[in-house]
């Protein structure tokens, strides 16, 4: 819910508020897991959305970023287009009643998606000198500087890397799903009424 009100104030400058819209989802996100796995309320719906949750935050920040031309566009194509398949692919999978193995790989990759976002946030809050020159200076230096490309790139290659990863930990389902939606034809185990995990 908290997604599309990201989106807009970083579209219209207001980094303040931005920031704490984006520390208040995140530490929800964070927080709603927490209960669930304690209280063992941990159900099939909430391991699909809660990754869903995340990647809709971070997606709706790094499409705001790209419209005021902090990252490239293709940048964020790409992790739009791995967090795209993911879901498709985990949504197949349940549908066939087939299981997935998620790796801390993929955490860290949100992890890592989520500490770019909040360190870009906090420099343009600081770049609107509300914490004095220096500070001022430095997050606009950040915001604006080549090592934000390369931050972002980095940001990339590893979306890019942990979705190589959660394919070939889960290649038996994915083969299984793509024999069964794209080639209208069930796996070997599949016929044997086995199930691929």
């Amino acid at each position: 819910m908290l997604a599309p009100v990201l989106f807009v104030l970083i579209i219209l400058h207001e980094a303040s508020w931005a920031g704490m819209v984006f520390a208040v989802a995140a530490a929800s996100d964070w927080w709603d897991g927490h209960i669930a796995r304690r209280m063992g309320l941990v159900s099939p719906l909430g391991t699909f959305l809660d990754p869903l949750a995340d990647k809709l935050l971070t997606g709706a920040a790094f499409i705001a970023f790209a419209w005021l031309e902090y990252i490239p566009w293709w940048m964020v194509v790409v992790i739009l287009a791995r967090d795209l398949y993911l879901t498709y692919f985990r949504v197949v999978a349940d549908a066939m009643g087939l299981s997935l193995r998620t790796t801390n790989f993929a955490k860290g990759k949100t992890f890592v998606q989520m500490t770019f976002i909040a360190i870009l946030l906090a420099a343009l809050i600081c770049a609107t000198g509300t914490f004095g020159n220096s500070l001022a200076s430095l997050g606009r230096g950040i915001s604006s500087g080549n090592v934000l490309l390369w931050a972002m790139a980095a940001v990339t290659l590893l979306t890019v890397s942990s979705a190589l990863i959660y394919s070939y930990d889960n290649w038996s389902v994915l083969r299984a799903t793509t024999m069964r939606y794209i080639f209208r034809r069930a796996s070997p185990t599949m016929r044997t009424g086995q199930k691929t995990i």
